[in-house]
């Protein structure tokens, strides 16, 4: 396991060529700001890059309307449909759909059994979260508006205040905040197996090629490096 970086990490957002990250940082004067930049995976360098690139990461073609009608674009997580379209998701539960020119069409609150949902891994139409006050994930459908399915909550021990979820293939990857494992989910049985446990938090998980990178308290690292 090799260490990338430690930075005071705001996003995360792989792309072909490693991942952008959105960091805070503190001027000299005392104001905080937002700082972007890129992982250069095969150069295994850190570049700076313009906002307008990791908000185009984030939310697509359109994301100049996007960004302007959220006003706060760092804070949500999203996803961009095949149609172009996009889902903005808040830690609030305030979620938002716009379509693939980039319009507001319908937004709402997500809640379930009174908590709000974390992150989004989309699913063909639908997405999967998790919902970390009650140790589990949920399958949402944007046009039943409801959710499909859970696994985990209640009596179950599968879940320990999941906090981001990935799917990769037939897999979803859930990165569990409260044991410091993250854990697979097989979907064509929903099979739940341990992946990877560390000896401290961890936040996010993703894949870019070969290389699997994990966000933990300390900052980021590239899991299954040999070196």
């Amino acid at each position: 396991m090799t260490k990338i970086l430690s930075a005071d990490i705001l996003d995360i957002l792989p792309i072909e060529i490693g991942f952008i990250i959105a960091t805070k940082e503190v001027l000299p004067t005392g104001e905080a700001t937002v700082a972007t930049f890129v992982y250069d995976q095969e150069g295994a360098r850190i570049l700076p890059i313009k906002i307008h690139t990791y908000l185009e990461c984030k939310f697509g073609a359109q994301y100049r309307n996007i960004a302007s009608a959220l006003g706060d674009y760092i804070t949500c997580n999203s996803a961009v449909f095949k149609s172009g379209g996009v889902v903005t998701l808040y830690p609030s539960g305030e979620i938002s759909f716009f379509d693939e020119d980039g319009a507001l069409f319908w937004s709402g609150e997500l809640i379930y059994q009174e908590s709000a949902p974390k992150d989004i891994a989309l699913d063909g139409n639908c997405f999967w979260s998790t919902v970390p006050e009650k140790n589990a994930i949920i399958r949402y459908s944007p046009v039943e508006k409801r959710v499909l399915l859970r696994i985990g909550g209640g009596s179950s021990t599968a879940f320990n205040k999941p906090i981001s979820i990935t799917k990769v293939d037939d897999k979803l990857y859930i990165c569990n905040e409260g044991n410091n494992k993250i854990r697979t989910i097989r979907l064509e049985d929903y099979a739940v197996k341990d992946y990877a446990v560390f000896n401290e938090p961890v936040y996010k998980y993703f894949r870019v090629g070969e290389k699997e990178y994990a966000l933990l308290a300390s900052g980021i690292y590239c899991i299954n490096d040999e070196n």
